[in-house]
C-alpha cells in the first residue's frame, strides 16, 4: 500500500484537498481547526480505483511547524505537491519541494488548488510558473492537475492522477520498520503508537523492539485506518497497542523493529547535496538532522566535495542508503539533503566512502559487498543490519565473520610473517601457537585455522603452527649437550635443576615436546623412565600417607618430594585431603 503525503505552501488549502479527496478531516486539534491553520501531521485514507485503498498524511505548511513537516515527510511514497493559484509560489512551496527533492520523492501530482478564485489567464501563468519552478528537481515531471475543492473541479482528474502513481509503487520488503510520530495512552488498553510502517509487514502477536534502547515490546493489537487488522504491510498507516512500555518510552522520532535487524549510529558518512536555494554549506554551521520521524543535533565533522562525515547527538537506527535531511537550527531553513553511505565509519572515513556508489537501485547483497570492500572484514550481522538484509556472496566466511579475499590473503601474509620470526627466535620450537597468533592478529583462532588450512605455505602441528618446509634439526653441539644432561640425569632420582642440566630453552623445549623429557616443575625434569619409577613409588605407599612418609620411603629430599606429589596431584594419581594424599 503506497502512503501519499502532501507538501505546499500554508493556506494553500492542503487539508482542505485531502478532506475532498477523502472525505475525512485530517486536522485533530481542536486548535487547528479554530485557527484553520495545520499544526502537525494529520492522516486520512480512501480508496483509490485501480491503486486499492491509500493512507494520507497531511503537513503542515507553516514555516514554524516545518520540524513537524519532516516528521512525516521521510515515509511518502506519492507526493501531492499543493500550489495556490491565486497566491503562485511561495517560500514554503520551494522549501517543501526542496525536501521532496533531497529525499528522492521522484513519484508524485503537483494540485494547483483554488483555481475557482481566479480567472483562466491567472491559472495558466501560475500553472507555468510551477512547471518552471518544478524543472530541475524530483517532480520536474509530475502531471498538474487545476482543482477546487469547494466546487470539486478537477478533484476526480487528480483522484486518477493519484492513483495512477500510486499503482506503480511497489510494496516488499522483510525488514518492517515504523517511525513512531505519535504515542498516548488508552484506558484499558495501555499505550499506543502511530507511524507509517515501511520494508515489511508485522502482525499482532510480533515482538519488536523500540531504539535506541532495544526496550522489548509486543503487539498486543493492531488498528489501521480505524479498523483492527491482524497484518499491515509497507505504507500503511498504523496504530500499535504495545505491550511492555510506557508512553514516556515511545516519543516521536523512536522506531519500532525486529529485533536484532537493526543498529544505532552516532556517526556516518553521507553523500550530500545542498538545496537548490542554497550557494554554499558552512561547515561549522548548527545542523538538527531530520532522519525518520526524529530530529537530532548534528555537526559536519569533515568534508570532501559532496561527502560528509557527520556526527549526531544520539543514537539513530540506519542503514546505507536511507535519507536524511539537514536543517540550518540559525535560519530555520532546510539547507541540505542525503544519503546514508556507511553507517559506522571507521578511519579514513571519507577516503573511503568515496567507494561506495549507493543508488535506489542497488539491492542488499550488493550494498554489503560494497560495505565490506570499504571495512575488509566485518560481521555478517552487522553487514546485514547496515544493508537491509544483505550478504555478500563473494566473501569469505569464517563463522559469523566475512573478509574480502584481499583482507584474508593479507592476514595470511601476516600469519607467515609471524610463524617465520618465531622460527628465527625459537628455530628447535615446532611453532608458534594459534593462539598466540590469534592474539597477535586481533581475530578469532577460527580464523587462524581456515587461514592454515587454505595455505600451501603453513600447516598445523599439534596446537602450533609452521612453515611447511621448516624443519627442525639437532647440530652435533646440541646433541652433545643433551647426551651429557642425559647421562646426568640418569645418575639418580635427585636430579639437577634445568639451569643446572644446562641444556638451555630452546633444546629443553624440543626435548619435553618430544616426549624425552617430563616437566614436573618449573625447575625439575625427569627421564621417561624415571617418571615411571616415581609412579611406581607413588602407588606403592598405600592410601592415606604424607610428604615427610613419601620422604622417607624414597630417600628424596623435600625439594624432590614435595612437587613430586604435585605433579602426582596434577596427573590425577593422587588427591590431597589436608596433609596427607590418597590413590585416586
Amino acid at each position: 500500500m503506497p502512503l501519499i503525503g502532501t507538501a505546499g505552501h500554508v493556506d494553500h488549502g492542503k487539508s482542505t484537498l485531502v478532506e475532498a479527496l477523502t472525505g475525512r478531516d485530517p486536522d485533530r486539534w481542536e486548535e487547528e481547526k479554530r485557527r484553520g491553520l495545520t499544526i502537525d501531521l494529520g492522516f486520512a485514507w480512501a480508496r483509490l480505483e485501480g491503486a486499492g485503498e491509500v493512507s494520507f498524511v497531511d503537513v503542515p505548511g507553516h514555516e514554524r511547524f516545518l520540524k513537524n513537516m519532516l516528521a512525516g515527510i521521510e515515509a511518502v511514497d506519492v507526493a501531492l505537491f499543493v500550489v495556490a493559484a491565486d497566491e503562485g509560489w511561495k517560500p514554503q512551496s520551494e522549501e517543501h519541494l526542496a525536501v521532496l527533492d533531497l529525499l528522492g520523492v521522484g513519484s508524485g501530482v503537483v494540485a494547483l488548488t483554488k483555481v475557482d478564485l481566479v480567472d483562466d489567464e491567472t491559472a495558466e501563468l501560475a500553472e507555468l510558473e510551477v512547471r518552471e519552478k518544478l524543472a530541475g528537481s524530483s517532480l520536474s515531471s509530475a502531471e498538474i492537475i487545476p482543482v477546487s475543492a469547494r466546487t470539486g473541479s478537477g478533484i476526480e482528474a487528480l483522484r486518477t492522477a493519484l492513483a495512477h502513481r500510486a499503482a506503480e509503487i511497489a510494496d516488499d520488503g522483510d525488514r518492517p520498520r515504523l517511525w513512531i510520530d505519535r504515542a498516548f495512552t488508552v484506558t484499558g488498553a495501555g499505550t499506543v503508537v502511530t507511524g507509517s510502517l515501511i520494508d515489511g509487514w508485522i502482525k499482532v502477536g510480533d515482538k519488536l523492539e523500540v531504539l535506541p534502547g532495544r526496550r522489548s515490546v509486543r503487539v498486543r493489537g493492531m488498528q489501521s485506518h480505524e479498523t483492527e487488522v491482524a497484518t499491515a504491510g509497507p505504507g500503511r498507516r498504523v496504530a500499535l497497542n504495545l505491550s511492555g512500555v510506557e508512553r514516556s518510552q515511545v516519543p516521536r522520532g523512536s522506531m519500532l523493529g525486529i529485533p536484532g535487524q537493526w543498529l544505532t549510529s552516532n556517526r556516518f558518512t553521507g553523500r550530500i547535496r545542498t538545496a537548490r536555494y542554497v550557494e554554499r554549506l558552512p561547515q561549522k554551521g548548527s545542523f538538527h538532522l531530520h532522519f525518520g520521524s526524529g530530529a537530532h543535533p548534528a555537526v559536519i565533522k569533515r568534508r570532501e566535495g559532496d561527502l560528509a562525515l557527520i556526527q549526531v547527538a544520539g543514537a539513530v537506527p540506519m542503514r546505507t542508503g536511507d535519507r536524511f535531511i539537514l536543517r540550518d537550527t540559525g535560519r530555520r531553513l532546510v539547507v541540505a539533503g542525503g544519503i546514508v553511505l556507511d553507517p559506522d565509519p571507521g578511519p579514513s572515513a571519507l577516503a573511503l566512502a568515496s567507494s561506495l556508489r549507493i543508488d535506489p537501485s542497488c539491492d542488499p547483497d550488493q550494498i554489503a559487498t560494497d560495505l565490506l570492500a570499504v571495512r575488509g572484514t566485518d560481521g555478517l550481522s552487522r553487514l546485514a543490519a547496515h544493508s537491509g538484509g544483505g550478504s555478500p556472496p563473494e566473501a569469505v566466511v569464517v563463522g559469523a565473520l566475512a573478509l574480502t579475499r584481499d583482507r584474508f590473503e593479507d592476514l595470511e601474509h601476516q600469519v607467515e610473517v609471524l610463524v617465520t620470526a618465531h622460527h628465527d627466535d625459537h628455530p628447535l620450537r615446532a611453532g608458534i601457537s594459534a593462539a598466540t597468533l590469534a592474539t597477535s592478529l586481533g581475530v578469532s583462532q577460527d580464523l587462524i585455522d581456515r587461514i592454515v588450512e587454505q595455505s600451501s605455505g603453513l600447516e598445523r602441528i599439534g596446537p602450533d603452527v609452521a612453515l611447511a618446509d621448516h624443519s627442525l634439526d639437532i647440530d652435533e653441539a646440541m646433541g652433545e649437550r643433551w647426551r651429557q644432561a642425559e647421562s646426568r640425569l640418569r645418575s639418580g632420582l635427585a636430579v639437577p635443576t634445568e639451569v643446572e642440566l644446562g641444556l638451555g630453552a630452546e633444546l629443553t623445549h624440543l626435548m619435553v615436546r618430544n616426549g624425552r623429557l617430563v616437566r614436573v616443575s618449573d625447575d625439575l625434569l625427569f627421564l621417561p623412565d624415571q617418571i615411571d619409577e616415581i609412579v611406581a613409588m607413588i602407588r606403592s605407599m598405600g592410601d592415606g600417607f604424607t610428604v615427610s612418609e613419601f620422604r622417607d620411603r624414597t630417600g628424596l629430599s623435600r625439594k624432590y618430594a614435595v612437587p613430586l606429589l604435585e605433579w602426582a596431584d596434577k596427573e590425577g594419581l593422587t588427591v590431597r585431603r589436608g596433609d596427607r594424599r590418597h590413590l585416586r
